[in-house]
């Protein structure tokens, strides 16, 4: 397993390895709301598809880490690396452990918001972050490492353990805890396995990591920022919305989630790229694709919308066909927002941060207070929220190319 890529044809291979194995996570994930979304009924799904933002949301803590632990490793002496990459593994569980006990301090406000009948599905949630985390190490240490061959294996088994436990759990027990409690056990399980295939990248002694939480935390505040703007549609509606329209939402979201998360392997594989001296060209390249990518996403959901939210959620949300593409061209607009977040982060720069919660206040503050409380009137907030992002994203990247150049 080559640690480094080189050449043009082996980055494209790399890509292409990466590609595949998020793709395999991914469709295992929307798997879970597929299957979710007919096991629950609107309801139920409105209540999973709130508990999966929470999810999302708090994830973010694993891409923190996995996008400093990916940075420092691309500048560490080579002597080091693995015992850095042990520390880091440490860390990972020791961060997935707080975000747990964060999730547990907060359990009543967010039983509360999001209108729970119980604590259990709340817990199972809470679990879920440790192995997240700790896998968000792997990716990192991988990543870093540019053996893509490695992260391509990790991202495949965490995110068919996921997929798998949570399929299962819908299908066997037909209630959201059941799907919560396959959830939990399928990650920790593809946790486990990951673990195993970066071994080879951490067996020297742990060296000593000088702020390398701290660092997490800036990179963590940024991600979080983000995954608040593209995640808390999902919690608004729940609050704002009727429990049938919330399930129809929920299902427009997993939409605009394929188109969010479709193109980031992209990102990935030039993550590493972003923080040396091949910045300039992989930026220009990366952001081209995203675009690309995302067009092309919006094209095909508009021209057969009643097809994709068949397959998404079935007859009974068939009210969405004639919006199916505004929640496609939601997610390809975050996709993009967060390729530009992606080099902010790998330089370090915590300036960005600053847009994101921005976008984020102009969304709550559209939906809220400015357009219909409806389906439509949420998804054109996040929408425009996020297109000023992209834009703001847009012109500080090509100011800095400017400046490069000349």
């Amino acid at each position: 397993m080559a640690e480094r890529s080189s050449g043009r044809g082996s980055l494209a291979s790399h890509t292409v390895l990466v590609a595949a194995a998020l793709g395999i996570a991914q469709i295992a994930a929307y798997a879970v709301s597929v299957v979710a979304a007919r096991a629950l009924g609107p309801d139920g799904f409105g209540v999973l598809a709130a508990l999966l933002g929470i999810l999302l949301i708090g994830s973010v803590l694993a891409m923190g880490i996995q996008a400093v632990a990916a940075r420092r490793l691309v500048h560490v002496d080579a002597d080091a690396r693995e015992g850095a990459a042990r520390s880091m593994l440490r860390d990972g569980l020791i961060g997935g452990g707080a975000v747990a006990l964060a999730t547990l301090v907060i359990s009543p406000l967010l039983i509360w918001l999001l209108r729970l009948d119980g604590w259990g599905a709340l817990l199972l949630a809470a679990a879920t972050f440790i192995p997240i985390t700790w896998a968000g190490a792997q990716y990192g240490i991988a990543q870093g490492r540019e053996s893509y061959r490695r992260l391509a294996a990790v991202y495949a088994l965490v995110g068919l353990g996921r997929g798998v436990g949570g399929v299962a759990g819908a299908l066997i027990t037909q209630s959201v805890l059941g799907t919560m409690a396959g959830l939990a056990l399928g990650t920790a399980l593809g946790a486990v396995l990951g673990r195993i295939v970066v071994a080879p990248l951490a067996t020297a002694p742990r060296e000593r990591l000088d702020d390398f939480f701290s660092e997490s935390a800036h990179a963590t505040h940024a991600l979080l920022a983000l995954f608040v703007l593209t995640n808390v549609d999902v919690l608004l509606a729940r609050a704002l919305l009727d429990a049938e329209q919330a399930g129809i939402y929920g299902v427009g979201a997993v939409i605009a989630k394929v188109a969010f998360w479709l193109p980031q392997f992209v990102g990935v594989v030039a993550f590493p790229r972003f923080a040396d001296g091949r910045r300039g060209r992989a930026t220009v390249v990366t952001l081209a694709a995203v675009a690309v990518i995302g067009l092309l996403v919006v094209a095909a959901t508009a021209a057969v919308p009643g097809l994709v939210v068949s397959f998404v959620g079935g007859a009974a949300y068939s009210s969405l066909v004639p919006v199916a593409w505004l929640f496609a061209a939601l997610g390809a607009t975050f996709a993009l927002a967060q390729a530009l977040l992606l080099t902010r982060l790998a330089i370090d720069d915590r300036r960005a941060v600053i847009a994101v919660w921005s976008a984020a206040a102009v969304l709550v503050g559209l939906a809220t207070l400015v357009l219909p409380r409806s389906v439509e009137g949420l998804a054109a907030s996040a929408l425009i929220a996020g297109l000023l992002l992209a834009v703001v994203g847009v012109v500080v990247t090509a100011r800095e190319l400017r400046r490069a150049t000349a």
